[in-house]
């Protein structure tokens, strides 16, 4: 998978993550002590240390950060391949589009109009890519099947209809080809979008229990300012980061505690 910047909302929520994980693993071993005691006053079970728990609270965001970076990334590549394949489905197009039009012309200025109606280009040739093949496919048949038996206007301009389908049925070939790549690619654009609103809810119920859990912690141990700093406002919830959520400010958060 190619590397590709994290969309903004993405981003976001990669900063109010970085808060939490940052407070945590800063400050986490600085109160596990006193959470200890407060909530094992009789010890803590065998193996299991408030600390752990923590590491263990800070991880889980984390994980869930990193997949949804990943689904972001993911999804972004898919898109981006979209655009050569839309490219080619159009090219594909003017060129079935043109040789219609030219055997559409062709046809009624040579042999008449009436002639032209009867292989189907009676109308102008339509601009829908897929209502252009649909056209292309009953012309090919008609060239096929019905003899041009009326006599041209321009013995040098005489056209083959046979001749003609088998032309049609390239450009129309191609056409096709390219409108199913870009129907595979819709598709797996879909499939990469629903993985990233997937990881985006994961993200929000992962944040919200964690960074509660956090500041929880925090405040109980009798640190209230980190308890704040890391407080699920309803902006992080909504995935919008608060100024202390800035790089910057993470910056800070990790570099000392703040004792009230």
């Amino acid at each position: 998978m190619s590397e590709a910047k994290a969309s903004r909302m993405v981003s976001d929520r990669v900063s109010i993550t970085n808060t939490v994980v940052a407070a945590i693993d800063i400050h986490g071993p600085e109160i596990a002590p006193t959470l200890e005691k407060i909530l094992f006053p009789d010890g803590v079970p065998p193996d299991l240390t408030i600390a752990k728990v923590l590491a263990a609270f800070g991880a889980h965001l984390r994980a869930r950060a990193d997949q949804l970076v990943i689904a972001d990334r993911t999804h972004m590549v898919e898109l981006s391949d979209d655009d050569g394949y839309r490219a080619k489905r159009d090219e594909c197009t003017a060129e079935t589009r043109d040789f219609l039009g030219t055997l559409r012309s062709g046809l009624g200025r040579n042999y008449g109009q009436v002639v032209a109606g009867a292989y189907g280009l009676g109308a102008p040739i339509p601009e829908d890519p897929h209502t252009v093949l649909v056209l292309a496919d009953n012309v090919e048949n008609q060239l096929r099947n019905r003899p041009l038996t009326e006599p041209p206007k321009n013995k040098s301009l005489k056209i083959d209809p046979i001749a003609a389908a088998d032309d049609l049925k390239a450009s129309a070939s191609a056409l096709k080809t390219a409108l199913g790549d870009v129907d595979r690619e819709k598709r797996e654009a879909q499939l990469t979008q629903t993985a990233k609103n997937e990881a985006m809810a994961a993200w929000g119920t992962s944040y919200s229990g964690v960074a509660d859990a956090a500041s929880a912690f925090f405040l109980l141990a009798g640190r209230p300012a980190l308890a704040e700093r890391v407080r699920p406002t309803a902006r992080r919830r909504a995935g919008l980061p608060e100024p202390e959520d800035t790089v910057e400010a993470g910056a800070d958060a990790a570099s000392g505690s703040t004792t009230p």
